[in-house]
């Protein structure tokens, strides 16, 4: 009998740590997992399928350095959502607080459900759910239902580069609802499109796809890359 107790015991001490994460924890750990990433280039190919709207697909270098600049090399327009081209999951703790959080086994694999909100108080959208990999500690999905009634749904896929798990795919997914006159689009909601046509009007349903590929990490980008023509002649 004692024997039995002491392998109930040890049982419950291996599995404690995992019991023992807050969403607070949870967090942190996501926003770890990024550390030590300063900056990359990457090559996007972007698929458009946009409700009455005809997109052709397109082909961009996007380069991303800490905290949050972001700069695209492109042929025309990038349509693309704003939330997600740049990883500013290493920004998480500054950025949300966390309201609840919930243990979820999808596809059999440990995944944590969080309900946060902005720190910002101006901040159009009051909550967003993410779910992020319990192995890992990658946000896999992050859902942000929208004050008109819409949702935005963003899911990611990851490849290993180097030392970080980076994204291999984006699918950002638009739902629709009825319009509400009253709420006007504003700077600050982060899915906010980055082709002109998308940042004035409704939201339209449709999927916005895209592909990550030939990654270069902390290669040293300079700042003059990020900054406007106004900011580089001053």
């Amino acid at each position: 009998m004692r024997t039995i107790s002491l392998l109930l015991l040890l049982a419950a001490l291996r599995a404690a740590p995992g019991q023992q994460l807050s969403g607070d924890d949870v967090l942190r750990k996501a926003e770890h997992n990024f550390e030590g990433l300063q900056d990359y280039t990457v090559t996007l190919d972007i698929v458009a399928d946009i409700e009455r709207m005809k997109v052709p697909p397109m082909h961009a270098t996007m380069y991303f350095k800490q905290p949050e600049k972001v700069h695209f090399d492109a042929k025309g327009f990038v349509f693309l959502p704003r939330e997600g081209m740049g990883v500013q999951f290493g920004q998480l703790t500054r950025r949300y607080a966390v309201d609840s959080m919930a243990r979820e086994t999808v596809d059999g694999a440990l995944r944590y459900r969080l309900a946060l909100h902005p720190r910002d108080e101006k901040a159009l959208v009051r909550r967003v759910f993410m779910w992020v990999d319990g192995t890992r500690w990658t946000p896999e999905r992050v859902l942000l239902p929208q004050p008109d009634g819409h949702a935005i749904e963003a899911r990611f896929e990851y490849l290993r580069t180097g030392a970080f798990w980076l994204p291999a795919s984006l699918v950002v997914s638009f739902s629709t609802a009825a319009r509400d006159t009253t709420v006007q689009p504003q700077d600050n909601n982060p899915f906010t499109g980055v082709a002109p046509m998308m940042q004035r009007g409704a939201m339209r349903a449709g999927t916005v796809t895209v592909k990550y590929s030939d990654y270069h990490v902390n290669t040293g980008l300079p700042d003059a890359l990020f900054q406007s023509d106004a900011e580089k002649h001053r």
